[in-house]
């Protein structure tokens, strides 16, 4: 009797000092609860629909060509003068002749670079393991906006230990950056010299 009484004088202190009830899902855990995100041990990189991962742009493209024709062509023909008075008169000395020559050289080169990140989200997961992702983020500085659309194709093996992914790795991938703005207007042609350019 003196051992219940003593057990229940210790259960009620517990509660009186706030003292946490046993976890009976994980007997002996320090979590309450390891599936609202806060077990340690937990991963926490994307891998459903719905999840969230950044994806890091390291885009850069280089191409360069060059060309260069020559060619070259001559012609020449003549009729000797007739035999007798009355062919001399009819066939004069006739000479013809013909040349023709070309030459072009061109060269072309192209270089870009556009790094950045932003975050997307898991839209659909395929039985394979690959995942469709999308995002956008848009920037507004100064009257100006700065907008980036990102999607394409992931693996799940590719997603790093910091849930972020490398935008080189992203297969059918569509990133578009544009912007709006009082920049982005005086950067832009007028109506009339983008309608002149078109006509000639």
């Amino acid at each position: 009797m003196k051992a219940a009484t003593l057990v229940g004088l210790f259960l009620l202190a517990g509660v009186a000092f706030g003292q946490q009830p046993v976890n009976e899902s994980n007997p002996g855990s320090l979590w309450t609860n390891l599936d609202s995100g806060q077990d340690p041990l937990h991963d926490r990189t994307a891998a459903k629909e719905g999840d969230i991962l950044t994806v890091i742009i390291t885009e850069s493209t280089a191409a360069s060509f060059t060309a260069q024709t020559t060619t070259s062509k001559s012609d020449s023909a003549a009729i000797s003068q007739g035999v007798g008075k009355l062919l001399a008169q009819l066939i004069p000395n006739l000479a013809v002749g013909a040349s023709a020559a070309t030459n072009g050289a061109g060269a072309t080169s192209q270089a870009g670079s556009f790094t950045g990140t932003v975050s997307v989200v898991v839209k659909k997961v395929f039985p394979n393991g690959t995942m469709l992702i999308e995002g956008s983020r848009d920037i507004m500085y100064n009257h100006d906006t700065q907008t980036i659309k990102l999607s394409g194709l992931i693996r799940r093996e590719d997603i790093t230990p910091t849930n972020t992914v490398l935008s080189t790795q992203i297969a059918n991938a569509h990133i578009h950056a544009t912007g709006k703005g009082q920049i982005s207007d005086r950067q832009r042609k007028g109506l009339l010299i983008r309608l002149l350019d078109w006509m000639f």
